[in-house]
């Protein structure tokens, strides 16, 4: 979130992210520019990113949570394609790395959603949201075959 501008109640942000139903901040905090779940309006957002997912490879969402840090208990609704999860956090839990797995049936877009359940203009702030495929057993172990073919074929010429 470093390439985006600093505001309060921000629906728009670069990278694909958006925001419904409400605002999100962008603040800089001692730990570095992070998004607090919920917007000062006192109506908190659902931010969200759209993602062209493959049918049967498994995806892992991974992100850091951390309580608001201003004196409130807050919940947030993670949501990646159909797994779900529900954070609750005390204002003084610091960053935690937290993850969620989802494997589409079907190749198609699929959300990851994080939505926070307050409405005080205090949310949990989120940081360091990155999706990754899982490569599966049999295609590591044939890119590992391969691999070591390479190299042998390369020590043979020397």
């Amino acid at each position: 979130f470093n390439s985006d501008a600093v505001a309060l109640n921000k629906t728009t942000f670069l990278g694909g992210w958006t925001v419904s139903d409400g605002t999100v901040d962008l603040v800089d905090f001692v730990f570095g520019r992070l998004v607090d779940l919920d917007g000062s309006s006192g109506d908190a957002g659902v931010f969200s990113k759209v993602l062209n997912l493959s049918a049967g490879v498994q995806y892992t969402a991974t992100f850091e949570l951390a309580g608001s840090q201003r004196g409130s208990t807050e919940t947030v609704n993670v949501a990646f394609g159909s797994t779900t999860e529900s954070y609750t956090l005390a204002s003084s839990n610091t960053f935690a790395p937290r993850s969620l797995v989802f494997t589409p049936a079907a190749a198609g877009d699929f959300v990851l959603s994080f939505a926070n359940t307050g409405g005080d203009n205090v949310g949990i702030l989120l940081d360091n949201v990155s999706v990754t495929a899982i490569p599966e057993p049999v295609a590591a172990a044939l890119m590992l075959a391969g691999l070591t073919m390479i190299m042998l074929r390369a020590r043979r010429r020397h």
